[in-house]
């Protein structure tokens, strides 16, 4: 497969699995791009007419059916995306047109974040069990790349500022690593209490906030990053087991969180870091991401509905598929929170991302 990327570069603009490809200048205002990880594809989903447009399908671009796309992230301006193959082992970009035009390797590969600098950061997979204790720091331009060391086991979460600071937390200790990008500084900041299992990281429009999701003591913690260095803990919100990728509004007045194990989006108000909501619905099974329109009018919200989890499928509360189920691409009217629509995509639908809000 390493020898065949220079070729698939070429010729990947046969590979797309639908008409083809939207002309630049026309391309849509906000499209979505959807892992279907155990199908080994990406769904492209327009956001205003809320359908499939097309579907990049891995094994057509000479990956095998085990690539499990994980996560995505998207430039600004739409140009160009990036995709975490976990059992590739690879981190791939692409431009809007759906053509390879770069890769970095590196071993299982989990969250992305875009960072200053033209950086791209990658952290490992949750399915990794003793994955190198490293982050991945990548030129978005080159695709070229080192990692950096982070000293604890287990580096999952990724979130990034404007101030030049990337943060990743360990599955398995209670610890949040800083990274200065200027110079790869790396700070520690460990946690008390019992071991959370830092699942995902997401940070305030303002900057000022980083807000942490647990998946085995389900709380949502709270930090003020006013030092980018040194992460102060200020709140910990008791939301439930399996807490998985928390989200802030465009505005930066709520952030949803995606609770595995009661299916539901909970709904917390930062100006006070109240629950104030929770959204259920029967589409919603294992709801694992939130990616909001850019007007913050809807809500898209993807779901695993997989039979095994890395958290203990007997935890109360949570009932597990009795197999492996078609999961669905969720949209919930932000304003309401109400479903207006689910659409069915494959199997295991995991991370997934947007043209961010300019």
């Amino acid at each position: 497969m390493i020898g065949r990327l220079a070729c698939i570069a070429a010729m990947a603009a046969a590979t797309i699995t639908s008409a083809g490809a939207w002309p630049a200048a026309a391309q849509p205002p906000d499209l979505l791009y959807v892992c279907v990880q155990d199908e080994a594809a990406v769904a492209v989903v327009d956001t205003v007419s809320k359908s499939v447009v097309r579907t990049v399908d891995f094994q057509a671009l000479g990956f095998t059916a085990t690539a499990k796309p994980h996560y995505v992230v998207v430039e600004p301006d739409g140009a160009f995306w990036y995709v975490s193959l976990i059992g590739a082992n690879r981190v791939v970009k692409f431009d809007r047109q759906d053509r390879i035009v770069g890769h970095y390797e590196m071993e299982t590969p989990g969250m992305l974040a875009l960072a200053p600098g033209n950086n791209l950061v990658a952290t490992r997979s949750m399915s990794a069990v003793n994955p190198p204790k490293r982050v991945a720091v990548i030129d978005r331009t080159t695709m070229k790349g080192e990692e950096v060391e982070i000293l604890f086991a287990r580096p999952h979460p990724m979130a990034a500022t404007a101030a030049g600071y990337a943060y990743t937390g360990s599955l398995g200790v209670n610890q949040i690593a800083s990274i200065a990008l200027a110079d790869l500084r790396v700070g520690i900041t460990s946690l008390p209490g019992a071991i959370h299992s830092l699942v995902q990281f997401t940070v305030s429009p303002d900057g000022k906030s980083l807000v942490a999701s647990t998946e085995t003591t389900g709380q949502v913690l709270v930090f003020d990053i006013a030092a980018p260095a040194s992460p102060k803990l200020v709140k910990s919100i008791p939301v439930g087991a399996m807490a998985f990728d928390p989200v802030f509004t465009p505005d930066g007045k709520f952030v949803w969180v995606p609770v595995k194990a009661t299916n539901q989006l909970v709904v917390l108000d930062t100006a006070t870091w109240a629950e104030v909501g929770r959204v259920s619905d029967a589409n919603l099974q294992q709801p694992q991401q939130v990616v909001f329109s850019r007007d913050g009018a809807m809500a898209f919200v993807t779901n695993n509905n997989k039979m095994d989890h890395m958290a203990d499928p007997a935890m109360a509360g949570h009932t597990m598929p009795g197999m492996d189920g078609t999961g669905a691409l969720v949209i919930v009217n932000a304003r309401t929170r109400v479903v207006e629509k689910a659409i069915p995509l494959g199997k295991n639908l995991t991370g997934m991302g947007i043209r961010a809000a300019r």
